[in-house]
């Protein structure tokens, strides 16, 4: 099974898996877009990539597999221009109007939950193959989301997390963890979704009817953040 998968990776074009991104970034790209969940007017595009990157540092770590090694290295260099062009150190595969329609209430598919999936890459790129500049990309991700987050204060925030967002605080205690850099757990705690978290502390299960693959990864945020 651990065969089957390596080679799916390599089988895998980096170009169509960085299409997206180079899109939104402003940036030339001629690759065929890839389909499902990354077709190019999908709403939760990008994170199949942050997935990839995961899947090759993991499979580097146990196999060694230094071609594979390279090809991640390469993606992480492209994913740092589009991250240059796109300013301010946002990264993602779609752009700035999606966080403009979380922060006003409106209708959007899990732009954090896209983000937190190309943050957890990136990280892996560097805990697993030693990648610097994975870490220097990931970190500047993490000051936009500082940025991005802080001026909405408590109330909205907490509106804000009503909408998917995966493990951005898993993301945020893993990268306190890397780099000791205590603001990052900071900004981690502001994924404390209440609504959730709330119950759980007093031992009320009001867990019924609840999205599963919405709700675990919070949890496991809050066991790194123990941790």
């Amino acid at each position: 099974a651990q065969e089957v998968n390596r080679k799916y990776l390599h089988r895998l074009p980096a170009d169509r898996l960085l299409h997206n991104f180079r899109v939104t970034a402003g940036l030339p790209s001629t690759a065929q877009p890839l389909g499902g969940w990354e077709k190019p007017d999908g709403e939760l595009r990008g994170h199949f990539t942050g997935h990839y990157l995961s899947a090759c540092a993991l499979s580097y770590s146990s196999c060694g597999d230094a071609e594979l090694k390279k090809k991640a290295d390469g993606m992480v260099a492209e994913l740092a221009k589009c991250q240059e062009a796109l300013k301010d150190g946002y990264l993602s595969a779609y752009p700035l109007e999606f966080w403009d329609r979380l922060k006003a209430g409106k209708r959007v598919w899990a732009p954090f939950y896209t983000l937190h999936k190309i943050m957890a890459g990136l990280l892996d790129m560097y805990e697993h193959c030693g990648n610097q500049q994975a870490l220097a990309v990931v970190e500047d991700m993490a000051g936009w989301v500082d940025r991005w987050t802080e001026p909405l204060g408590e109330a909205k925030m907490q509106r804000v997390l009503d909408v998917e967002f995966g493990g951005m605080g898993e993301i945020l205690y893993n990268l306190w963890a890397a780099t000791g850099k205590a603001h990052y757990a900071e900004v981690g705690h502001r994924f404390d979704h209440q609504r959730i978290f709330d119950p759980l502390a007093l031992r009320r299960d009001e867990l019924k009817g609840l999205h599963v693959n919405t709700q675990v990864p919070k949890i496991i945020g809050a066991a790194r953040r123990c941790e």
